[in-house]
């Protein structure tokens, strides 16, 4: 996907591991998809062998950038709003080095969400998962790798 060099583009982890059946975990995400309208969003139930329970969302919202303002200010202002908007505290963000992106990683889980968010990334103009852009295209056959 391509985005907007200003645009703050947000990725949000969500687990909810208390609910047993997907039907469960759509209508408790429901009322966040529909307020945040992400451009994308997975869904998953957790894998019986890993560390959450459950089931798990990954969400894609982006912000345009607000008006004015510093550099700082216009990633943290739309990346508090997010953290507010999914119970989690904005204070508790870490901008990276140059100021472009950050993390904020619930480290106790007694601080969630009501909709089991733990991770929320940043970063301006692109993905945080995928900074580069869309999937690279390769010249060769990919023989070499089955």
């Amino acid at each position: 996907m391509r985005f907007s060099p200003d645009d703050v583009v947000c990725r949000v982890a969500l687990n909810l591991g208390w609910v047993r059946t997907a039907e469960e975990a759509l209508r408790a995400w429901l009322p966040l998809v529909s307020e945040l309208r992400p451009i994308s969003m997975r869904f998953e139930e957790a894998g019986p062998d890993g560390l959450r329970r459950g089931y798990l969302a990954d969400l894609l919202v982006v912000f345009p950038p607000p008006e004015g303002g510093t550099a700082d200010g216009r990633l943290l202002a739309p990346v508090g709003e997010l953290a507010r908007r999914v119970g989690l505290d904005p204070a508790a963000f870490e901008v990276d080095e140059d100021g472009l992106g950050g993390a904020l990683n619930v480290k106790d889980e007694q601080d969630g969400s009501p909709y089991g968010a733990y991770l929320v990334l940043a970063l301006t103009g692109a993905d945080p998962l995928n900074p580069d852009g869309e999937q690279a295209d390769y010249d060769d056959t990919g023989e070499d790798l089955l």
